[in-house]
């Protein structure tokens, strides 16, 4: 099982807006939860992601979108 699969829906979700550089306020409003909430999944994904922060979330993010796009075109596997 790949990292990210141990991601919950919203965790994933969180993520993706952690990754555009938006605040837990910014995120909390744009997903329709509290900001306690999101600091909860930051929190939990940092852990599960075995990161140090949650820039080191949101680049992981990153490099794990891009590989699977590439991979997805060129009929590789995202691993």
């Amino acid at each position: 099982m790949h990292i990210f699969e141990s991601l919950s829906k919203r965790e994933h979700e969180v993520l993706a807006v952690v990754a555009k550089d938006k605040t837990d306020r910014e995120i909390a409003n744009e997903l329709g939860i509290r900001e306690r909430t999101v600091r909860a999944h930051v929190s939990r994904i940092i852990l599960k992601l075995g990161v140090a922060s949650r820039v080191g979330a949101a680049v992981a993010h990153v490099e794990w979108k891009m590989r699977s796009e590439f991979d997805t075109r060129t009929g590789g596997s995202a691993g």
